[in-house]
């Protein structure tokens, strides 16, 4: 593997490690303050808000700008969103709900202008290799990253809420540092297309509408990121409810990080076996089983061994997902198909955290969960057309 890509997986790996802590720390920080379930589901809700309002419209214009200085600008606003995050706390206290929405959001804002380059960014460095096992090291750094996050988290919000927020604005620093030192040339950066924002979009849309499978597999992912958010608030109140810790609370969660390396280490091997088709309706299946598991087993040892699992399927199943969507989208139309898939990925995962907050307050844990095993057997009934689209995409496999 090139020194460049170290770097950038280097700078990646910082990067999503402060978006992930400021992330998770929100819930156990107001938990910490005393908001509601729905005022909760309102502060998560604004940070997930930008994919809605702006992540189409940025595609077209980051698609034709340098990915560096978009990575190194998105990365340094939201350096500049922790600190004032911290200073709006320390000031107002208890009455930080307004502030934590706002900066919330801002911060979401530059995280969107990550996530609609990292793709285009990923496919300059992987031109020409191995994708599956470039692939795979980038899912691994991602899992990486959901083992340690949650644990820093858990762990320093115990002593005080502003600490994840101080080591956040550390990291920002060492991605900033590692951004610097990468080289991102391609002639993908110098599109000069004619048609303007709307015909930009309208392009990118018609490629989507001509692969309806394509289609098929951004919205069975956009329902796993529905689900995520609902189980992870459902858990976090069903261990505060037992009284366990927020330390307690992070090593449970942890499990997403343990279960998706694993998976990341294994998908190589069990994408070169398994067919496509078997891979997917395989997937789905087993989501299923592990969602059951949160139904039935609801104590920490349980959510922490189907934390492992559900993680394990996701590493798959992200891989699997990654691989394909790289390959099939053109050079030219890469960051606004991935801003349009990303749209409804994170759109979804968006309304999941507004819902969890109402969920648990009006239905309760237990039938909330009940309701996210129903969404799961829906993903595997969605997952059986498209036969031939299956074959097809096993062919150009092996052709490869």
């Amino acid at each position: 593997m090139s020194k460049n890509f170290n770097n950038f997986l280097f700078s990646s790996a910082f990067s999503l490690l402060g978006i992930e802590i400021f992330h998770l720390a929100i819930p156990l920080v107001a938990i910490d303050l005393g908001f509601s379930a729905i005022e909760i589901g309102w502060c998560t809700f604004a940070f997930f808000l930008p994919v809605i309002v702006i992540k189409v419209f940025s595609s077209t214009i980051i698609e034709k700008k340098s990915k560096k200085k978009t990575l190194i600008y998105s990365e340094v606003g939201r350096l500049t969103c922790t600190i004032l995050f911290i200073i709006g706390m320390y000031l107002l206290k208890d009455e930080s709900l307004f502030w934590v929405i706002v900066i919330a959001f801002i911060f979401g804002t530059f995280t969107v202008f990550t996530e609609v380059t990292e793709p285009a960014a990923l496919k300059i460095l992987i031109q020409g290799k191995d994708s599956v096992a470039i692939l795979s090291r980038y899912e691994i750094r991602t899992r990486a990253i959901q083992l340690v996050a949650p644990l820093i988290c858990g762990g320093l919000i115990t002593l005080s809420a502003f600490y994840p927020y101080f080591i956040g604005v550390f990291i920002s620093f060492l991605a900033v540092f590692f951004l610097l030192k990468i080289n991102l040339t391609h002639a993908s950066e110098c599109i000069n297309t004619k048609g303007g924002f709307v015909g930009d979009i309208k392009e990118a849309l018609g490629w989507m509408r001509e692969r309806r499978f394509f289609s098929l597999m951004v919205a069975l992912t956009s329902i796993n990121n529905l689900l995520h958010p609902i189980l992870y608030l459902g858990v976090i109140f069903s261990l505060q409810s037992n009284d366990f810790g927020f330390d307690i609370t992070g090593a449970i969660l942890s499990g997403l990080g343990v279960g998706g390396i694993l998976g990341s280490f294994i998908s190589k091997r069990i994408i070169s076996y398994f067919s496509f088709r078997t891979l997917v309706l395989g997937v789905n299946t087993l989501r299923i089983l592990v969602f059951i598991g949160f139904l039935v087993f609801q104590n920490p040892i349980g959510y922490f061994v189907f934390f492992v699992l559900k993680a394990i399927l996701g590493g798959v199943w992200n891989v699997s997902y990654n691989i394909y969507s790289i390959r099939e989208m053109p050079d030219s139309h890469v960051a606004r198909i991935s801003a349009l898939s990303g749209l409804m990925i994170k759109a979804s995962a968006a309304a999941g955290s507004l819902l969890a907050g109402y969920f648990i307050s009006y239905l309760g844990v237990q039938v909330t969960f009940f309701a996210l095993v129903l969404l799961t057997i829906f993903m595997l009934v969605c997952s059986f057309p498209y036969k031939a689209e299956y074959e097809k995409i096993d062919l150009r496999r092996r052709e490869i």
